[in-house]
């Protein structure tokens, strides 16, 4: 009743969960950030997630995990001691259609959230809140800043582009770690392109090359406008052009080989 607990969304390929280790570490990290003891083990949650998986027919899924705090004696913001979580799995029908590269306009918005937005939790109202202010201004994304540095968007990581140099604000509690954005940063190692996690602020966001948005849903959305200012030529740059190829020629290889 509290939004007192946390998230995780994890793709299935062809029944095999993706990269399973990192999304448990930080749905256990979550957890014990807020004081919420795991319920289960890696390999209890293994077990659980595999037989719903099994049950549902295998596949390409997406799964969700959520974790609160469980139902106290009487409706109270200090929790009694014994109190169990309370677990919930589902999964629904996962689309692994190669995308195609889809641009995006977004509009800078104060990052009016709580200080550990590296939690991934239930508590989405300011996320929501400024998504629908962005829709409302009709734009597709915010893009969020504290003091005029770069946090993250409201659903999504950042990137951006300046000389052939890729940069992404760095990990701290102001913005969750996602998956995507560690694979991405991931695939430009592999491809030996200079990447670097450091402060943003937003006069080098607006003077870019190129940015992009990545999120698991969006993948990597090159974005062509902030407010009214457009970036770059306003168009695909070659770097997120290239990014975006590698990791679909990733997600390839993941579902052909799983």
């Amino acid at each position: 009743m509290f939004a007192d607990g946390v998230y995780e969304v994890i793709p299935a390929y062809q029944g095999k969960p993706f990269r399973l280790p990192q999304h448990l570490v930080r749905l256990c990290d979550g957890l014990a950030q807020v004081g919420i003891p795991s319920p289960y083990t890696d390999k209890q949650w293994q077990h659980l997630i595999d037989q719903l998986i099994d049950k549902n027919g295998g596949g390409h899924l997406s799964i969700y995990i959520q974790v609160t705090r469980g139902c106290n004696q009487q409706r109270q913001h200090v929790y009694d001691s014994d109190v169990q979580p309370t677990v919930l799995l589902m999964t629904l029908p996962l689309t692994t259609d190669q995308q195609t590269i889809t641009c995006s306009k977004v509009t800078l918005l104060a990052d009016s959230r709580w200080q550990h937005c590296d939690i991934k939790s239930t508590a989405l109202l300011a996320n929501i809140m400024l998504s629908n202010q962005a829709s409302a201004l009709g734009f597709d994304e915010a893009i969020l800043h504290r003091d005029h540095v770069v946090t993250e968007g409201a659903s999504t990581n950042v990137f951006m582009v300046k000389d052939g140099r890729i940069y992404t604000p760095e990990k701290s509690h102001l913005i969750l770690g996602g998956i995507t954005r560690d694979l991405i940063i991931e695939l430009c190692h592999r491809a030996h392109l200079e990447i670097h996690q450091q402060r943003i602020h937003i006069d080098q966001l607006l003077t870019a090359d190129e940015v992009w948005i990545s999120s698991s849903s969006r993948e990597i959305s090159p974005v062509i406008q902030i407010d009214d200012k457009i970036i770059g030529h306003g168009g695909v740059g070659p770097m997120s052009k290239y990014v975006f190829t590698l990791f679909q020629q990733f997600k390839r290889d993941l579902i052909t080989n799983s």
